[in-house]
């Protein structure tokens, strides 16, 4: 099928037709149409079943693509072809038997509680297809305006730096890492991830002497790699800041396992300054606390001596592949499947 047609038949399903238009209208008149035929399909093959059932899912598409209006029209064609073409009137539209006024009011309140729910459900889904839009347009815009002012800021630190080499050399390689984190954060709708990509990216600017990483190069769907970016993010950056990664003998430790369906990362700092709680609530914070609510997981913080100790638990996608099919290779050039950096 031609990539424009899926395109368009998938532009229509998402936001439907100008709601009482004539192709709204003309829209409900095609599935009359089609719903008649099956009709006449299905009398052909076995006679005597029950002819309205057909025109409930037209009633419905009606609805659903052209609004409240079109499956109202798609109620009342449907009622007079299916009473014309297979009820066969002799005495003109007046004479209507009791059994068949039955069958008809049966048919009305059944098609009015169809366009009603599809109606609900009809502007439920394009505010929400909407809001999607607008949010997407608005995240693209701010994340070319975020890649300007960077280019600004990097710009900047370059002419400042331009005495100090090895400094500037420094600040250049932690930059364009950070900048490559928000360039993975904003693409990963569409794209999977290894966690230890992942975790590469967010400590790549430290020194990574100092980080140990150790599991399976599991691979992540979008959402779950995106937000566990977020929340490896933080804890990377607080240690940077705060934690392990700001005194010169303190180190990180990532692992991570899988067991029945369940993922497990516990991360350990050493050698740091004491961890203590925050005093307010800020958004790492709620993003720990949150984040995985999707994922059915949760974090569990502790404030150790020697800096912060964090167990992450979720629930891993069944769709997903647990592990990489290629082989990593670890410091030592040996093929393994885990990993140590």
């Amino acid at each position: 099928m031609d990539g424009s047609l899926v395109h368009k038949l998938s532009r229509l399903w998402r936001f439907g037709l100008k709601p009482a238009s004539p192709a709204a209208f003309g829209f409900a008149g095609l599935c009359v149409a089609a719903a008649t035929l099956a009709c006449l399909i299905i009398q052909s093959i076995k006679p005597g079943i029950i002819t309205q059932a057909t025109y409930y899912p037209a009633i419905l598409l009606a609805t659903l693509i052209g609004g409240a209006w079109a499956g109202s029209l798609a109620l009342v064609l449907g009622g007079l072809l299916c009473w014309l073409v297979f009820e066969h009137p002799q005495f003109g539209l007046g004479a209507l038997s009791s059994a068949y006024a039955i069958t008809l009011a049966i048919y009305v309140a059944s098609s009015s509680a169809i366009i009603w729910a599809a109606e609900k459900y009809r502007t439920v889904v394009r505010r929400l297809n909407q809001e999607e839009h607008y949010r997407r347009l608005v995240v693209d815009e701010l994340g070319h305006r975020l890649k300007n002012k960077l280019s600004i800021v990097y710009a900047i630190l370059s002419y400042e730096l331009r005495e100090n080499r090895d400094i500037r050399e420094k600040v250049d390689g932690r930059f364009r890492t950070l900048v490559a984190t928000d360039d993975f954060i904003t693409r990963s709708d569409e794209e999977c991830a290894s966690i230890i990509d992942i975790l590469k990216m967010e400590f790549a600017p430290y020194d990574v002497d100092r980080v140990s990483l150790m599991g399976e190069a599991i691979q992540l769907p979008s959402q779950l790699a995106v937000t566990l970016a977020l929340i490896l993010h933080e804890l990377a950056t607080n240690a940077a800041k705060y934690g392990a990664l700001s005194a010169a003998c303190g180190r990180v430790s990532v692992s991570w396992v899988t067991a029945q369906g369940r993922m497990t990362i516990d991360w350990e700092e050493s050698g740091g300054p004491p961890a203590t709680a925050p005093f307010r609530q800020g958004f790492g914070k709620r993003l720990l606390e949150r984040g995985l609510d999707p994922f059915h997981g949760r974090v569990e913080i502790k404030f150790g001596p020697g800096g912060l100790v964090c167990r992450i638990t979720l629930a891993l996608p069944d769709h997903q592949p647990l592990q990489s099919p290629l082989p990593r290779r670890d410091v030592t050039g040996e093929e393994s499947t885990a990993v140590q950096y």
